[in-house]
């Protein structure tokens, strides 16, 4: 049997961050009509059955990205919500693979990190997907009303093409998904690519999300490496990004070539602010060629 024993912390009303043992992050929100479940991790026990101890409501899952670790669980859920620009590589994990033997390599590096005694049987907990979830889209502004709780869609290209953002209206929390974070990775693709985002664009967005704190008091990323579970992110890595981006397009950013974070991925420039890490495509700052 497939463990449900989760870490997980209610950070407010109907409003609850579960830990997917130092993997990501999954945010469950209940409405009185319907309850939204934020992405579903790398896919390691029984999500779908712990969340059933925390609500019955008809549940309504919807992602920030297509990367695997973040729709790594998404075989055991009927359908799905994301961004159109990033439906087409959602069974390929946003082209990084949702294969068992790549997810679990990706568990055993983030349990080798944080060096982590977890409640998983990898062989009985990690399975293949079976087939892909029926997609629907999710549009920028979009307001989905859970049932007197409305969450509001707003799009934020950058680190994939679909990347998108949930603002919660009653407990004034924005949940950002891997759009921003200290570990920040842009540009999507490199250019040419239908993953692409120009580190400009990405920037509009990110101002734009700077530009809603009258309706959020905090934020939460997608993974809890840099903050404890169910404690927002700092309130410096927002403006640190947005920071780093405005010098990466002005031209006067330091960066220096850092080795990508996960392997079989090149090298790339990052530029750090603070605690903030921004990494690039050097040819993907702009939306010229």
């Amino acid at each position: 049997m497939k463990t449900q024993a989760f870490p997980y912390k209610e950070i407010a009303a109907g409003a609850y961050e579960i830990g997917e043992f130092d993997c990501a992050s999954v945010f469950l929100l209940i409405g009185d009509e319907k309850a939204m479940l934020i992405d579903t991790g790398i896919g390691i026990g029984d999500l779908k059955g712990f969340v059933a101890k925390l609500t019955d409501k008809p549940l309504m899952v919807c992602y920030t990205h297509d990367h695997v670790d973040h729709i790594g669980g998404a075989g055991a859920f009927a359908e799905g919500y994301i961004h159109p620009n990033d439906m087409a590589d959602f069974a390929k994990g946003g082209a990084i693979g949702v294969g068992i033997e790549g997810r679990l390599g990706y568990i055993r590096r983030i349990a080798e990190r944080e060096k982590g005694v977890y409640p998983y049987n990898l062989e009985e907990d990690v399975t293949e997907w079976g087939p892909c979830p029926s997609l629907h889209p999710l549009e920028d502004e979009q307001v989905i009303d859970l049932g007197n709780r409305k969450v509001t869609v707003y799009a934020c290209p950058g680190h994939t093409s679909g990347s998108i953002t949930f603002l919660d209206e009653n407990s004034r929390t924005l949940f950002m998904g891997d759009a921003c974070n200290c570990n920040l990775h842009l540009g999507g693709g490199p250019r040419g690519s239908r993953r692409f985002t120009s580190i400009e664009k990405a920037l509009v967005y990110l101002k734009r999300l700077q530009s809603l704190h009258p309706q959020y008091d905090r934020y939460f990323n997608g993974h809890y490496d840099f903050r404890p579970l169910g404690v927002p992110l700092g309130e410096d890595v927002l403006p640190d990004a947005i920071t780093a981006c405005d010098q990466i397009v002005a031209g006067t950013a330091k960066a220096e070539i850092r080795p990508a974070p996960m392997p079989n991925f090149p090298a790339r420039p990052v530029v750090t602010i603070g605690r903030t890490n921004v990494s690039f495509f050097p040819d993907g700052i702009h939306d010229g060629t």
